[in-house]
């Protein structure tokens, strides 16, 4: 007596074109008992069930299962392409906006650094001017030798002055004649 062929559920489901989990859903609905099973859990099953399942999926119900299901991921593919380029789309429209606005807001910066340096030269005339009304007020004043540090007049120079002659005016007159001409400039 020969031994009948057994098959794996490898070989069975290679001839049949389908997945392992579909075999194990053919099984479980059609009753499917492997003839043998190993200590280690490997399956074998006849040569009559290795047909029954290749001939389901060949050329009976289960070829139009198969194709149904294969169409199924086709159009699920379909879609998700679809949906990643709306998404691509989407990140592209966000890109241009971002740029948009970056190139808006380097405007603004370009304007406030001119307005800046503006600011800054109004600002070093404003100093030269100063320095040039300090220097007309001591030449008007009287103390045009006074030498001018930082638009005033030195604080050792005020401490060390000459002593006062005949023609000279008070110290306290001089300091009153210079707030009035900065009252006469301001008050006008």
């Amino acid at each position: 007596m020969t031994e009948e062929k057994l098959y794996t559920i490898n070989e069975i489901i290679k001839d049949a074109g389908i997945a392992r989990s579909t075999f194990d859903k053919f099984a479980e609905a059609n009753n499917l008992r492997p003839v043998k099973t190993e200590k280690r859990g490997k399956k074998f099953y006849s040569l009559k069930d290795k047909e029954f399942v290749i001939k389901h999926y060949v050329s009976g119900k289960g070829k139009e299962e198969k194709k149904k299901f294969t169409n199924h991921k086709a159009e699920k593919r379909d879609e998700i392409v679809e949906l990643l380029r709306e998404q691509v789309q989407q990140l592209k429209q966000a890109n241009e906006q971002l740029v948009h606005d970056n190139d808006i807001l380097t405007d603004q910066l370009k304007t406030k650094d001119e307005q800046i340096s503006a600011a800054h030269q109004l600002a070093d005339q404003a100093q030269k001017l100063h320095l040039g009304l300090e220097r007309q007020i001591k030449a008007l004043t009287g103390d045009a030798d006074k030498p001018v540090v930082d638009g005033e007049a030195s604080e050792s120079d005020n401490s060390s002055s000459s002593p006062q002659t005949a023609t000279d005016e008070p110290i306290d007159a001089k300091k009153n004649t210079h707030k009035s001409w900065w009252r006469n400039i301001f008050n006008s």
